[in-house]
């Protein structure tokens, strides 16, 4: 009798793992670099700053291995806009996020797709957690999309905030998951 399932699933039906490590900022330029479950890096966040004409403005960029722009983020206010590439025009708006709560134990973030109204009451997606212990969990409806959590090691009492662990459930684009916790983790 043949078995309807195929032997080895395919890559887009497992969860995929990236490391993720934040440089200390009072030594360097705030960033995150992100790499592979082999080591490789995959991804690199960039931290422009904020501008001098408006410090409530601040520009951030997501590039892949390559050094291709993939994505730019900029916060003005209390919320963040996410542009295709280099561009900073409404037409190439991925995405908004807007926090709904801020506190020292426990942040919500909600994500709004571009084609949809910030208005509407229901968010595309909804980023739940603890930004110090860098834990948060990516919903989408009542699904899990994705969560983040610190890197533990054995026999290790004091742990690195530096260094958290991505993972992406089966079928979500790894690129706006990475663009929506720069919006949760990097604070102003």
């Amino acid at each position: 009798m043949a078995s309807s399932y195929p032997v080895i699933p395919a890559p887009w039906e497992i969860p995929v793992d990236f490391k993720i490590t934040k440089s200390p900022f009072p030594f360097s330029p705030r960033h995150l670099t992100v790499y592979d479950s082999r080591g490789s890096l995959a991804y690199r966040v960039i931290d422009g700053g904020s501008s001098s004409t408006s410090p409530r403005r601040r520009v951030l960029t997501l590039f892949d291995a390559s050094g291709a722009t993939l994505i730019t983020l900029v916060r003005e206010q209390d919320e963040w806009k996410a542009y295709k590439g280099n561009a900073n025009e409404c037409k190439d708006v991925i995405l908004t996020a807007k926090c709904l709560s801020d506190s020292r134990f426990r942040s919500v973030i909600d994500v709004f797709l571009s084609g949809r109204d910030s208005e509407d009451s229901k968010p595309s997606f909804r980023l739940t957690g603890n930004p110090f212990s860098r834990y948060c969990t990516i919903t989408k409806e009542d699904t899990v999309v994705a969560q983040t959590y610190l890197l533990y090691k054995l026999k290790k009492r004091i742990y690195s905030r530096r260094k958290f662990r991505l993972t992406v459930y089966p079928r979500n684009d790894h690129v706006l998951i990475l663009a929506m916790l720069v919006t949760f983790f990097i604070k102003s």
